[in-house]
This record gives C-alpha cells, structure tokens and sequence, in this order.
C-alpha cells in the first residue's frame, strides 16, 4: 500500500519548506499533496517549489474542508495528515507515525507532540481531555467512515476518533518527541491567535456533546461537498 501526505495549509510560509523537505525525502512516503487553504502569504509559490501536487483554493474553505479535497485527489490507500506549522521534522519522526499503519499494527495512528512526562500521562493514559491532533497516518476506510457534516473546520480530528473507534478500526497513539510546532499566537499575532484558539475550541467542546451525547448522525442526511474554487499545480 502507497501512502499519500497530505498537507491542509493555511499562511505556512514560515514552516512549510521543512516540512516539504522531510516528506519529500523519506522513502515512505510515495505522493505528497498541498491544499493551501486561501493562504495570502507565500504558501503557494514554496509548495510549488517541490515535487509535489499543490491545489490552491481561492477563499479559506477550513482544515476540514482542505484535507477532503487532499483525499478527493490522494491515490494511496494510506492517508498522511501533517500540519503545515511544524518543523524539525525527521525521517524518524515519519517512521513512528507511517510505520504502525504500513505494517497492519493500526488502522489510524494519531502522532501526540510529547509535551513533558507529567502532561503525556494525563492526556494518553489517564484520559483527560480528547486526542485532537491533526498529524496522524490512516487507511481510507477509516476516512471514510466520518459522515461528511464532521470533515469541516475544526470538527474532523474528534470525529475521526468517534468513528475510527465505532467501526472497530484499531487507534494507535503515539507520542513524537523533538518536533517543533509554530502556536497559533506566534502566526497570527496575540489577539487573533487567542481568538483562533477560543473559536476552536469552543467548536470542539461543542461537538464532544454531539458526537458522544445527541448522535445527530444518525438521523441527519448527508452533505454534499460544497464546490470551491481553486488552482491546481502539479
């Protein structure tokens, strides 16, 4: 099985190349695809600066929505969600992540920035509060059991972890260690990276309720895809 990274890209022109880089070089990884996300930086012009597909949506659609047209043009059946805003990045760090999936040891393996001893524990082992990463390693079919109302903004990462777990798909964490990661008050100031931050997760504790609570779901119809606009570059 081929494996597909995927890259939902928002003002990561700080960033980006080394990410680029790192995919780019491992032999794990067989295609790359960059969805910048209505970026106004030079986001666009440093993808295409690389071996790699770069699709450019013309208005900021929302991480959700970027990484469904990443897995729209994915030709793997491994899909590789990486964050624009890391750096760092080694062929180790890939390794952990891609390995477990390629090898059939997990269905989805959610990469958790180690952040001490004391804060891994309460977060992976005692529970407290949800894994909401968005650099994990997945088949398709894992994917493909979120309903499609849930792949927008900030809502994918927490019902991949319902529906992974639903399906009885296997879900490996794994904690990476010395990778570098860009905090949204540091990209886009202190006020709006504190607003970003509060809108997110105002989203995600909304959506706990719905996901695990109301199971809307069950009798809401499916979506549709709304039709962006974009550039393609390959």
């Amino acid at each position: 099985m081929g494996t597909t990274a995927i890259i939902a890209a928002y003002n990561e022109e700080g960033t980006l190349a080394d990410v680029l880089g790192a995919l780019t070089a491992s032999p794990l990884i067989d295609e790359v695809i960059v969805v910048s996300d209505g970026s106004t930086d030079e986001t666009v012009n440093i993808a295409r600066r690389f071996d790699v597909t770069t699709i450019a949506l013309r208005q900021n659609h929302g991480k959700g929505y970027a990484m469904r047209m990443g897995v729209a043009w994915a030709t793997h059946d491994i899909l590789f969600f990486v964050d624009g805003d890391m750096f760092n990045v080694t062929s180790e760090h890939i390794e952990a992540l891609v390995g477990p999936v390629a090898r059939g040891e997990a269905d989805m393996n959610v990469g958790i920035r180690h952040r001490g001893p004391v804060l891994d524990f309460l977060h992976l082992k005692a529970g407290c509060g949800p894994v909401l990463s968005g650099i994990r390693v997945m088949r398709r079919a894992v994917w493909e059991t979120v309903p499609v109302q849930y792949m927008e903004r900030f809502k994918i990462e927490a019902a991949l972890n319902r529906f992974c777990v639903a399906a009885g798909y296997r879900q490996l964490n794994t904690v990476i260690y010395n990778l570098g990661h860009v905090i949204k008050e540091s990209k886009r100031g202190l006020l709006n990276g504190l607003h970003s931050r509060w809108e997110m997760s105002r989203e995600v504790f909304l959506l706990i309720f719905d996901l695990y609570v109301f199971e809307t779901w069950r009798w809401s119809g499916q979506e549709e895809m709304p039709v962006a606009e974009y550039d393609l570059f390959e």
